[in-house]
């Protein structure tokens, strides 16, 4: 049994230096859709940890920012929510994500040259989690936008003017 840590504190390990590998050469292949995510200091994504197309993250960090995580499963990009700026009102939109396999939820920031397609579909999809994925948020403190909020999240998406032609195209 004590080698089978040993060989898992081994791998843990492999997989932070590969990481760091990656990092070195501008990023890293997303775990879900096999795709290469682009780190740049210069466009803002230094300390990304998401992919930017498919928006899956991994289960890498206990503590924001701490790399102490022993799961490193898949992380499911399941709604969106807002930073909190002050009493009564909103920040910047915030992926949440939930880790596939022990169900940890986290909060990460969005990134400029995140694919807004698939941020949205995520919003829409955000409405038919289940009740119980919903009461482990509430459960959190974690707002999950809804219905209410697309028109804050398209401004913050595309625009103003951009955003009333998405939600009337009659404008």
């Amino acid at each position: 049994m004590k080698r089978h840590y040993k060989r898992f504190e081994v791998n843990v390990e492999r997989e932070k230096h590969r990481k760091i590998r990656n990092e070195q050469k501008g990023g890293f292949t997303c775990s879900h859709c096999r795709g290469w995510v682009v780190i740049n200091e210069y466009i803002g994504t230094a300390n990304r940890n998401h992919c930017n197309m498919c928006l899956w993250s991994k289960h890498v960090d206990e503590k924001k920012g701490d790399r102490k995580a022993l799961c490193q499963a898949g992380m499911k990009p399941i709604g969106l929510t807002f930073r909190i700026e002050g009493i009564n009102r909103r920040g910047e939109i915030m992926l949440i994500h939930d880790c596939a396999h022990c169900q940890k939820l986290s909060i990460n920031r969005l990134a400029a040259d995140d694919c807004q397609t698939s941020i949205m579909a995520i919003f829409e999809a955000s409405s038919r989690l289940s009740p119980v994925v919903k009461q482990r948020l509430a459960g959190g403190g974690i707002y999950l936008a809804a219905g209410a909020d697309k028109h804050s999240i398209l401004i913050q998406l595309v625009g103003y003017e951009q955003a009333k032609v998405l939600l009337d195209p009659t404008v």
